[in-house]
């Protein structure tokens, strides 16, 4: 009786072990494998929505502190691109770049020293160059419009598209106690120096208009 005792415990004990070879040769790896493909399809679904953004999209995940929002999409303005413009100010006036570098409003519709070439520099940011004069505008950290022959910083702008269809541009590098400064011309065709001007006010208001 103890001997078939013996011999049914040995038997049992390799059942216990073949199945648990079995466990290791076919359904771990099994688990192993499904794990994997979970993994693999989280990654693939990660990386296919972050290519799936726009570059806005991506600029404010990567930076949620911005303090301002674009309204539209900027998509448009990828890869260096150039528009060339008359940027009419809603008080009426072209702004002018004229030979000397100097930087006003003008209501000649045809004088070449209104047309602008406007070029994105990144996202929501270009210069703005007058293609009749080669000047670039600019703005110093004093608030003041003036023009330069070789771009830097001061000759960045942010191009913001208003809710009522005018665009604004604001100096990308400074600003006046922390308060954006407007490139605007006032209603004398003068410009208005950027510590006086808020995004609000239809002197900062421009329309692009295309050449034709």
């Amino acid at each position: 009786m103890e001997y078939l005792y013996i011999q049914l415990l040995s038997r049992e004990t390799r059942h216990c072990t073949i199945m648990h070879k079995w466990i290791l040769t076919w359904i771990l790896p099994t688990l192993l494998y499904t794990s994997c493909f979970h993994i693999i399809c989280l990654v693939g679904t990660i990386a296919f929505a972050c290519n799936d953004m726009n570059p806005e999209q991506m600029g404010a995940n990567v930076n949620c502190s911005s303090p301002e929002r674009h309204t539209r999409s900027y998509d448009y303005m990828e890869g260096g691109d150039v528009r060339v413009r008359r940027l009419f100010c809603r008080t009426q006036w072209y702004l002018r770049i004229d030979k000397r570098g100097k930087v006003k409003g003008t209501q000649d519709k045809q004088t070449n020293y209104n047309i602008m070439e406007i070029r994105t520099v990144a996202v929501g940011v270009v210069a703005i160059k007058g293609v009749e004069s080669e000047y670039f505008l600019a703005m110093d950290k004093e608030g003041k419009l003036y023009a330069k022959k070789v771009c830097n910083e001061d000759c960045n702008f942010k191009e913001l598209i208003q809710e009522n269809h005018y665009n604004t541009y604001a100096s990308a590098k400074w600003t006046n106690s922390g308060r954006e400064m407007f490139v605007a011309i006032n209603q004398k065709g003068s410009p208005v120096k950027g510590k006086k001007t808020k995004k609000e006010q239809k002197t900062a208001h421009f329309l692009p208009i295309a050449i034709t």
